[in-house]
């Protein structure tokens, strides 16, 4: 067992031991979590036990942060990535994965798990896009009428909406208030990044503008991962509530991430956790993902293993046949 408090010092080891290859989506990680240490410190640890790879981070949180009721705010040990997107932060069997936790002292939650966990429960659902179009139009040729209608709807905006891609040095505060609206208004959210992530980070940005007096309406930040599933990810984005109502912003926003990844011909495009109706009605799948919570103290987690599945998050119930095509549904 090794633990790194950096995670060079992780690379570097597994470099020596000839396994990076094994890890490559860990591998494509490693210049964010970098940049996380510096801009979102937050006691960050990396374990390497025989062949499992764990991410940890100290936060208080409300372990069920997707319900209204019964909130259980604690300082516990995060098995994830210390940034709210929807990967998982560790790389090896299930089972040794919860063995690790369980011999770990105190409160521990593992989030955005792809398999179930004996006594876990279910997080908030990712959604995915599977891309199988050559242009934006072939996209929306291949859509059923009802949704073909939404979307063109939210499309007339874009005759007063201009966005363009801007450098990270043009981030700016006006971006960054935006953002913030959008913690504002999110439920217990995890983390609040500083600006000093969306100019330093080496994503893109897409910028939302009023044609006529060049305010700034919405951005959306992407990263396009080229591994073996060629990836495009919606990182973080923002937007006023009252600008979502005068121009649809936020249907344009997934609109322009939809345009964007067939642009660039990815095979999946990742959409992130929350707004399940919006991201499924422009044709994204639901992905479920998995959570673990376990306490050292056994009485604790005797009533912790009950409660959980009990609060799990309950997935969307409405099938939406979003395309012509029933086999995309």
């Amino acid at each position: 067992m090794s633990k790194y408090k950096s995670i060079n010092n992780l690379k570097n080891q597994l470099e020596s031991m000839s396994a990076l290859k094994s890890y490559e989506n860990l591998y494509e990680m490693i210049p964010l979590l970098e940049l996380l240490e510096k801009v979102n410190p937050c006691d960050q640890e990396y374990e390497l036990i025989d062949d499992n790879i764990i991410i940890s981070y100290s936060l208080k949180l409300n372990l069920f942060n997707f319900k209204n009721i019964f909130p259980l705010r604690a300082k516990v040990q995060i098995i994830g990535l210390p940034v709210s997107v929807c990967e998982k932060g560790y790389w090896g069997e299930a089972a040794s994965i919860e063995n690790v936790i369980q011999q770990r002292k105190g409160l521990k939650v593992l989030l955005n798990g792809d398999t179930p966990f004996k006594g876990g429960g279910k997080t908030l659902s990712t959604f995915v896009f599977e891309n199988k179009y050559s242009s934006f139009d072939e996209y929306l040729d291949a859509l059923r009428s009802p949704y073909r209608r939404r979307i063109n709807q939210a499309l007339k905006h874009r005759d007063s909406i201009e966005v363009r891609k801007i450098n990270r040095e043009d981030f700016n505060e006006n971006h960054y208030k935006l953002y913030l609206s959008i913690m504002d208004r999110t439920d217990n959210p995890l983390e609040t990044l500083p600006i000093e992530f969306f100019t330093s980070y080496e994503a893109e940005l897409y910028e939302f503008i009023n044609i006529k007096t060049k305010d700034v309406l919405a951005f959306i930040q992407l990263k396009e991962i080229k591994d073996k599933n060629d990836t495009l990810y919606f990182l973080f984005g923002g937007f006023r509530k009252e600008d979502n109502e005068a121009y649809d912003i936020y249907y344009n926003m997934l609109l322009k991430i939809i345009e964007t990844g067939i642009e660039k011909q990815v095979k999946t495009i990742e959409f992130g956790q929350t707004a399940e109706e919006s991201k499924l009605k422009i044709g994204c799948r639901e992905k479920c993902k998995y959570l673990y919570v376990h306490h050292s103290n056994p009485v604790l987690n005797f009533f912790i293993q009950h409660l959980v599945p009990l609060f799990s998050y309950k997935t969307y119930n409405i099938k939406h046949h979003v395309f012509k095509d029933s086999k995309r549904d």
